[in-house]
């Protein structure tokens, strides 16, 4: 008997409302439930130490990390410190994938033994990957520190023992965060899920595959656990700021702080589940601000050993002078008689990575930026997931009724589906270069972009391109939202675009925020920045091509000189349209440790920023070459320690684990395990949809067998 002539003899009095809503609940709770059977990595708990052996999950605690920094005036070393611990009695090797600030130049790492310290030596990335294996295969224990991108870092180590514990060690050079009077810092701590567009090339795919960051998204009862097991962050910050502060705080977390004359000490209050990231931020006295500040460093940091042609081992010398100089624009006052009508193109991502708390944020910024639009202004918005929608075909001048429609098109918008952002750039920027754009009274506007998202793609190289491509005379502004978005591609996009990177983490952030983004790009205080020194020869400088500056916002430049003799600098660029220079002298250069790595790490962004097929491997090269110089990790080269005692007897035998992390905090998830999809789509909403109907089906059928008794309903199964 089929299993349709089943149901009909299902009682029909119990009333066929009752019955229908039964079975949604059942629908409901089968589509969410489904998993494959057996143990998958679909089933573990996030931020614990996982592997399997004999068809089961073990799980053990994996990963406690300690975070220093030290803050010297406008520069941060900060030391991270990862303990690596094995529950078990078992043999591990372990693997962590974890997000590091887009600016950092990581220049050193220590593998930890009990009282025993190696130090990791800088190799080509493959050399690196086999002299870790060989040292796995060994059974020596080892660490490996890679760059999977330029702000997601792989640390991994061999030979772990039972119940013992491994610590890594990295450090890494950055520079301070200056705008509107608020010195601040920024340490990412979680990783959202990126999305593969499929127009992504096999290479972006492979380089940002599912295993490598895609967090697994938990039930409710087993977040609770990786509350308690998960990765746990330590902080201890003390800054030498050289002048007292006004304030002093940390925007999403909860510190303890403590002063001591001009030297502030700063702590986690207690350590922190790795779900966000961790944002510090103070003001100095209106009196301190700094105008200038210019930072040099004679020769390198590391002496890095090189080979002759005789094998001798010999030293490479550098009597180079590095310099690090903040540029700040000039203080220039704009009347109304001057302010530039804008063309406001908003482009919101409204893909599965930003729902929950981020597409709240993201609603609120674009209803303060349209509310923030003159009437010498035209707008238009573009929302974008897996499709793109757009207000009005054409730019909208800046009136109440189409402010009004605006509104309506924002209250909307939802989060769903994947996240294909080439077409929403694509359709932000179209025909800039072959049309100019103008208000209602005639007049130019100058034409800007503000992309709001949280940036969870793999494409980055794509998109960079394609911003090169088509920007034209438009500018690029870039809003990062949520509590851990890819801020590294969003800078990057921005300097490309010559706009800025705007971070919201909370929802209280968005109004100051957004409302501050929109005076200051109102009108570019300085553009078309060059540097030259006096006799019209340029320096060694990067990056290269310097984004526009804007009021209260400056931006660093690191420059290589030749020789021990800084030589003047001029800097020179257009301010309403005319042209304006100033010398820099270095009159108040300040020694400081690290402006060599900076410069390297600026120099290999540049590079690597405008990278492409036919440019690829000379590029590689070019990294690869820096990386060695400098002991940096880059794309092209690693950080290895090998200690040189095996210490497992059965390394053949010796099973891999991965860290789990954390997902973002405020990313919103069904109640029950599941993976975010690769694509982010809809699909089990679809399902959900499908089984829906076919519910009304059958109810259908039921209904009709009560009011047609005698009638018989033939179905064919071959339909």
């Amino acid at each position: 008997m089929c299993w349709l002539s089943r149901i009909s003899c299902l009682p029909i009095q119990l009333g066929y409302q009752k019955w229908f809503i039964s079975v949604l609940l059942v629908i409901f709770t089968v589509t969410v439930q489904a998993s494959p059977s057996g143990a998958t990595d679909d089933d573990i708990t996030q931020g614990t130490l996982v592997y399997f052996a004999k068809d089961q999950v073990i799980q053990a605690l994996a990963m406690d990390t300690q975070v220093s920094m030290d803050v010297s005036g406008l520069l941060n070393r900060v030391t991270v410190k990862q303990v690596f611990i094995n529950d078990s009695d078992q043999w591990l090797n372990g693997r962590y994938v974890f997000p590091l600030p887009e600016n950092s130049a990581v220049d050193s790492m220590q593998l930890r033994i009990g009282d025993k310290v190696i130090a990791g030596q800088i190799q080509p990335k493959k050399q690196a990957q086999q002299t870790f294996e060989k040292a796995k295969k060994e059974g020596k224990q080892a660490s490996l520190l890679q760059q999977q991108r330029r702000n997601i870092f792989t640390s991994e180590v061999a030979n772990l023992g039972p119940h013992d514990q491994l610590v890594v060690e990295l450090s890494y050079q950055q520079t301070l965060n200056f705008n509107d009077g608020l010195f601040s810092l920024r340490f990412p701590m979680a990783i959202t899920p990126r999305y593969h567009p499929e127009q992504s090339s096999d290479k972006d795919k492979q380089n940002m595959s599912i295993a490598y960051i895609d967090p697994t998204v938990l039930p409710n009862q087993l977040t609770e656990i990786s509350q308690a097991q998960g990765i746990n962050v330590s902080m201890q910050i003390t800054i030498d700021a050289g002048f007292e502060l006004n304030s002093l705080d940390s925007l999403y977390h909860p510190i303890k702080q403590s002063v001591n004359g001009q030297r502030y000490t700063v702590s986690f209050n207690g350590k922190q589940i790795a779900d966000r990231d961790f944002v510090l931020q103070w003001q100095a006295d209106v009196g301190a601000l700094p105008q200038a500040a210019t930072f040099y460093q004679t020769g390198k940091t590391h002496t890095v050993a090189v080979n002759s042609n005789d094998n001798i081992t010999t030293t490479a010398l550098d009597q180079s002078v590095y310099s690090l100089v903040m540029l700040m624009p000039p203080s220039v006052e704009v009347s109304e008689q001057h302010l530039i009508g804008r063309e406001l193109i908003l482009v919101i991502d409204t893909s599965g990575s930003m729902s929950g708390q981020s597409i709240v944020q993201a609603k609120q910024a674009l209803q303060f930026a349209i509310a923030g639009l003159r009437d010498i202004d035209t707008f238009n918005i573009i929302e974008f997931n897996q499709d793109i929608s757009l207000l009005s075909p054409v730019p909208l001048n800046a009136n109440s009724h189409n402010l009004g429609l605006a509104n309506r098109f924002i209250s909307t918008l939802e989060a769903d589906g994947g996240t294909e952002m080439a077409p929403a750039i694509q359709a932000a920027l179209v025909d800039t270069l072959q049309t100019e754009s103008v208000n209602v009274q005639g007049e130019s506007l100058l034409r800007q972009v503000i992309f709001m998202t949280d940036g969870a793609v793999s494409n980055e190289q794509q998109l960079y391109q394609l911003i090169s491509d088509q920007l034209g005379e438009s500018r690029f502004f870039t809003v990062g939202i949520g509590s851990a978005p890819n801020s590294d591609f969003m800078r990057r996009a921005a300097s490309m675009g010559r706009g800025t990177f705007t971070y919201i983490g909370k929802e209280t952030e968005v109004k100051q925020k957004i409302e501050q983004l929109l005076t200051k790009i109102e009108q570019p205080v300085l553009t078309n920045i060059g540097l030259y020194y006096l006799d019209g020869s340029v320096p060694d400088y990067w990056p290269s091509t310097i984004s526009d500056l804007y009021q209260n916002e400056p931006l660093w430049v690191s420059i290589k000189s030749p020789s021990q003799l800084l030589q003047p600098i001029i800097v020179s660029g257009n301010i309403n349209g005319q042209y304006w220079q100033q010398q820099l002298d270095f009159t108040d250069n300040q020694p400081a440790r690290g402006i060599d790595l900076l410069w390297a790490n600026a120099q290999i962004t540049a590079l690597e920023l405008y990278k492409n097929a036919a440019s690829g491997p000379r590029v590689n090269k070019q990294v690869e070459a820096l990386g060695m110089q400098y002991h940096l990790v880059t794309s092209q080269t690693s950080l290895v320690a090998v200690d040189v005692t095996p210490v497992n007897p059965m390394s053949d035998s010796t099973i891999d684990a991965n860290v789990q992390s954390h997902l973002p905090h405020g990313l919103q998830v069904g109640n029950q395990a599941q993976v975010l999809p690769q694509t982010a789509t809809s699909s089990r909403l679809w399902l959900l949809i499908g089984f829906s109907l076919l519910g009304l089906g059958i109810l259908h059928f039921l209904w009709l067998r009560q009011r047609l008794p005698g009638q018989v309903l033939v179905i064919d199964a071959n339909v």
